[in-house]
């Protein structure tokens, strides 16, 4: 059922003190003090936004920004009980909120369920202890495994966020993190590769020369990694990279670093290109495909997928077409058929037609490759 989030943003709100990373009035764009009013205004404004209401699907109000559960116990149940009324009255479903994995007690999980919080999200950034200390975030890979067990047998929805790239990072301290995630088996994951924004520590260490941030394309390699992986193992990745709010677009507000409007789009462009070559090359041969048809000779290879899917397979002014048509010297079609989901596909290159699945090819394509040849793009 499609989700609709209605966010309100508290940054700062909880916070023992700020993260090396952070600056949440540019990351967010807001900087109001909320009571019950503005909260109040808030969820009317989003809620008027829709025309047709009944067809949004499930409605969840989340607080984003601070560290929700690290508030007075009197602040966190006065946001809570302004969307009490709400509830109550069925026009929303439940509550999401952002928190910090050290700020999860027996006694905060009482008041979330008390205000149906169904959805928390920790802020783990990292499972490297080292990185976790350098990132000044107060906090250690126990305390996420803790805070994790404990909102699990509590019945709660759990959401990981990590931040590659951060001081002391490497492509493979990221790849552990995402296996040590996973064994956490959160609902879901969103990926920030790690940007650097003025008035931060981050930015500090970036003026003086202490800190290189990941390149966009080193961040985009690194992200289709952490992404494959995260898929194949079903756990789905519900966002990557920063939302791009007005406050961040504005002039010198991101001083450098792997920032995109449509990063998403760029990692699942190269996702695309892998799978493709993959499959031309004949590496797909020990996969469960299915023949649908056999011809003659071919002319050309033609990929047939979903239309939610083209712009991804044909990739940024063509380039997917344009890399494989010189790899392989011949040319190379995409077309959208309607019959086919998301994550379906057809190859046919006259000789024989082939119905794909993504995780499939997927997951022949990790094993395929080992974690140095994964790092190096080899």
């Amino acid at each position: 059922m499609k989700q609709y989030i209605i966010p309100i943003f508290i940054p700062y709100s909880g916070c023992p003190h700020r993260c090396i990373f952070c600056n949440q009035k540019k990351i967010t764009g807001e900087n109001a003090y909320l009571n019950t009013e503005t909260i109040k205004k808030i969820i009317d404004n989003w809620l008027s936004l829709s025309a047709q209401l009944s067809a949004i699907g499930n409605r969840q109000i989340a607080f984003y920004g601070g560290s929700f559960t690290a508030l007075p116990l009197e602040r966190q149940e006065l946001l809570l009980s302004s969307v009490l009324p709400y509830l109550n009255d069925g026009v929303i479903d439940s509550i999401r909120l952002s928190t910090r994995p050290d700020s999860i007690t027996i006694e905060n999980l009482a008041i979330l369920k008390k205000y149906r919080v169904k959805t928390v999200e920790l802020g783990v950034q990292s499972m490297d202890d080292s990185v976790l200390s350098l990132s000044e975030r107060g906090h250690s890979a126990d305390d996420i495994r803790s805070s994790c067990k404990l909102l699990k047998s509590h019945g709660f929805e759990v959401g990981i966020q990590i931040m590659p790239g951060l001081p002391g990072d490497t492509f493979e301290s990221s790849l552990y993190t995402a296996y040590e995630v996973m064994k956490l088996k959160p609902d879901f994951v969103r990926i920030y590769p790690a940007v650097v924004i003025k008035n931060t520590g981050l930015a500090d260490l970036y003026l003086s020369g202490s800190f290189k941030p990941l390149s966009l394309g080193d961040a985009v390699r690194l992200a289709k990694y952490l992404l494959i992986r995260f898929e194949v193992n079903n756990i789905p990745v519900i966002r990557i990279g920063l939302q791009p709010a007005s406050s961040l677009m504005e002039k010198d507000v991101i001083l450098d670093g792997p920032f995109h409007p449509a990063f998403r789009q760029l990692v699942e462009s190269e996702i695309a290109y892998d799978m493709m070559k993959h499959i031309i090359k004949g590496q797909g041969a020990s996969l469960p495909l299915q023949v649908v048809s056999r011809g003659g000779k071919g002319q050309g290879t033609t990929f047939f997928i979903s239309h939610r899917e083209l712009s991804n397979f044909i990739g940024q002014k063509r380039s997917n077409i344009k890399k494989i048509e010189s790899e392989f010297d011949f040319k190379v079609d995409i077309k959208s058929d309607s019959n086919l989901k998301s994550g379906e596909a057809i190859f046919d290159n006259s000789l024989k037609k082939i119905y794909i699945k993504r995780k499939e090819v997927l997951k022949e394509f990790l094993s395929l490759r080992a974690t140095n040849n994964a790092i190096t793009g080899n």
